[in-house]
């Protein structure tokens, strides 16, 4: 309660300061013309709210949660203290060159700076170095004693569990709590040169330092889940450079694009939380995993244009890349007591070969049409060598015989054609009738290729100044070939399962917006879709996906600064899945199917208002959002079969409100103070992630952190000062 109370103060010290200001001037002498506070009229026309090409802001931060304080600050940092931010500093000479640099967040976890210097004409450099930190959790804990792999548990605590003198619950005690989160750091530095006006080469480079922890499932089995802290230490390096040449009729860019993934944290180790020793049959001390391996790709490419008689241009972009992992492939085993397998090799050797071009075509032969095609080819080769795996570790407790023989080369190619045809001849509208081909190939997928025709008709407004809209149908067929349900049953699946991206599929879309702008001062929008897929040739796997929306919006602005506006968006998504629940023998018995319908329902609500300036210095902004998302599921059986009524869960939902007030009033043509409020109430509900079932690290048969949704509600005020040199 005490940090609500000093947020009430603060916002009416906020409010209260120009009413200060303006007292202790009028309780002054009147200064003399060349000493006036009052910035001149020019200056004065300015709003607060705009960015100056020179200012600094520096004040201080007062937050107050009640609640989850890692999920208000997910991906920012709003803590207490001292705040330098909204630097920004130019230098120009004329025409000749001009330079720029700026700051935020100095000093905090979000952080960020960047700087450009151009000499216009010749050559741009520039550079950005940004933090963004991801805040998982200050409710986790645990037992692990280490932030690095392998993960350790206290021995005594092992082989007290592993010989039935002590349970799960001996963990108590031992584990600690911690902030769970991690940090992407991003450094980026390019160069752009103009010899001369036809010509411009180009290069980048990019640096990503991924650090920090999240969370893992690091699992021995249905019988032990355990969640752990994964430590995460990566870098992505990103290399690209290019020259582009045109004259106005015709461009030709050439470039070469490298990345380098490196995880310095590639293998996970952990200690089982139910045994010290390793056992033949009983499972192994420890748990390996490997995470992501490092790799490398290398791309070249090249794209232009060039244009014809009766405004006609040919556009393609062409590209050919390199992909590879040689990592060193992890043992089957890391259980001391079974048989080590043999490798059917030491390194991955794992590479692909990418090649994807486009080809597109703009036409206009007469006045009232135009005319556009397009082809696009994606081709992923995966060039890995056959890797014969007959035999592997399974749960770290026994060998079992590979049903596949090893893992199988995934691969695919996609071929698209767009046509559309664009008539103008009537005076307030464009009509447009489009057609597109898709075609895929897959390498170990259940079907072989795949085909979709889709249709689109759509008609736009032509030359009206005061309303404008589109609408939008499509109607598409997918259908597949050389279906293999052996694939299928080789992996233990039902034969008439489907997997939504490569099933038959068919699908009716509606969509349509109109802008409507009476005058001067008022702006009017709407716009809905609806949507529907079928599978019907699907018996398991996704069945039928709809969605609705529909949105509202009206905006009011004054030349004097009065303005405002509201929006409404209404979202809701509707699927239906059906699976089969069967023992072995039972899997051919259709009374054993279940169903789920699955709904998810969204409110969005936005309002804000900028009033005129109160005086002559004084101006402030004032928003509200709301949004509430609500999602259920629905379990059905067949009546009178052998399944049990399902236990139906609860529903799922989150909301979410935020309200915004700016306020900045003008002490002199060079400063202002400013003040900024943010109060954000939260309210979420998961069946999975709720604390009344997440009640405490120790859960039935599993180790967990902790992690659960939590709401909150936060204040958060800025004061401040900006300076504008």
């Amino acid at each position: 309660m005490r940090g609500v109370t000093r947020f009430h103060v603060l916002v009416w010290l906020a409010l209260a300061m120009p009413c200060v200001v303006y007292a202790q001037a009028a309780n002054q002498p009147a200064p003399a013309a060349s000493a006036q506070l009052d910035p001149p009229a020019g200056e004065s026309s300015r709003s607060l709210f705009e960015l100056e090409p020179r200012q600094f802001q520096i004040g201080g931060r007062f937050t107050s949660i009640d609640g989850d304080p890692a999920r208000f600050q997910r991906y920012q940092d709003l803590r207490d203290g001292l705040l330098f931010t909204g630097a920004r500093y130019a230098w120009e000479a004329s025409d000749a060159w001009q330079a720029r640099v700026a700051a935020d967040n100095v000093g905090w976890r979000d952080q960020r700076y960047s700087a450009s210097y151009e000499r216009t004409g010749r050559f741009v450099v520039s550079g950005l170095w940004d933090q963004i930190p991801q805040f998982y959790s200050v409710d986790t804990s645990t037992p692990y004693t280490s932030v690095n792999s392998p993960l350790p548990l206290p021995d005594a605590t092992q082989r007290a569990i592993q010989t039935g003198q002590a349970t799960l619950s001996a963990y108590l005690p031992l584990a600690s709590q911690f902030d769970l989160r991690e940090r992407r750091n991003i450094g980026t530095f390019s160069v752009l040169a103009t010899p001369t006006p036809q010509f411009d080469v180009k290069a980048g480079f990019t640096t990503t330092q991924h650090e920090g922890e999240l969370p893992w499932g690091a699992s021995f089995g249905f019988g032990n889940d355990v969640e752990v802290a994964l430590p995460y230490d990566s870098r992505t390096n990103d290399f690209n450079v290019g020259t582009e040449w045109t004259n106005g009729r015709q461009m030709l860019r050439v470039g070469y694009t490298g990345s380098w993934f490196n995880n310095l944290d590639d293998t996970l180790v952990w200690d089982s939380p139910l045994r010290l020793d390793d056992d033949l049959t009983a499972g192994p001390g420890r748990g390996r995993m490997a995470l992501w391996p490092s790799n490398s790709a290398q791309t070249i490419s090249a794209a232009g244009y060039a244009k014809f008689a009766h405004r006609t241009q040919v556009t393609g972009f062409v590209s050919y890349g390199a992909w590879s992992n040689n990592e060193p492939l992890q043992p089957f085993t890391i259980n001391a007591t079974l048989p080590q397998l043999v490798l059917p090799r030491a390194n991955a050797e794992a590479d692909a070969r990418v090649f994807s071009t486009n080809l597109g075509l703009v036409s206009r032969p007469r006045n009232d049409w135009q005319l556009t095609a397009r082809v696009r080819r994606y081709d992923y080769d995966n060039q890995i060598p056959v890797t014969p795996i007959p035999e592997f570790i399974n749960y770290d407790t026994s060998i079992k015989t590979s049903s596949t023989g090893g893992p199988e080369p995934y691969a695919h190619s996609r071929t698209t054609f767009d046509a559309d045809a664009i008539y103008t001849g009537l005076s307030a509208l464009a009509l447009t009738a489009g057609y597109t081909r898709n075609n895929t190939g897959h390498d170990f997928r259940i079907f072989e290729s795949t085909g979709e025709d889709v249709l689109r008709l759509s008609a736009d407004t032509v030359g009206s100044q005061w309303v404008t809209f589109r609408a939008q149908y499509e109607l598409s067929d997918r259908s597949g070939s050389g279906l293999d349900e052996a694939l299928l049953i080789e992996i233990g699946e039902q034969p008439k399962m489907r997997h939504y991206d490569v099933a038959d599929r068919s699908r009716n879309r509606f969509t349509g917006i109109v802008d409507i702008v009476p005058n001067d001062l008022w702006t009017f929008s709407a716009s809905g879709g609806v949507g529907k897929d079928n599978f019907d040739d699907s018996y398991f796997g996704l069945q039928e996906s709809t969605f609705r929306t529909l949105s509202f919006a009206a905006d009011f602005r004054e030349p004097n600064g009065l303005g405002g506006g509201a929006s409404y968006n209404y979202e809701r998504y509707f699927g239906f899945q059906q699976s089969r629940s069967a023992s072995p023998g039972q899997e051919n018995d259709p009374l054993r199917d279940w169903t789920t319908d699955s709904t998810e329902t969204v409110h969005y609500f936005s309002i804000f208002a900028t009033p005129p300036r109160f005086g002559r210095n004084t101006e402030a902004r004032v928003s509200y959002d709301y949004s509430h998302a609500e999602g259920k599921y629905l379990y059905g059986v067949v009546p009178g079969g052998p399944l049990p009524p399902p236990s139906q869960l609860p529903n799922v939902f989150n909301k979410l409100q935020q309200l915004h007030l700016d306020v900045r009033h003008r002490l002199s043509n060079r400063m202002a103070l400013t003040f900024s409020y943010l109060y954000e109430p939260f309210r979420v509900f998961d069946f999975a992630f709720d604390p009344t079932v997440v009640n405490s690290i120790v859960q039935p048969s599993s180790l967990v952190l902790g992690y659960v949704y939590r709401p909150y509600t936060a204040h958060s005020a800025v004061i401040g000062l900006r300076y504008v040199p």
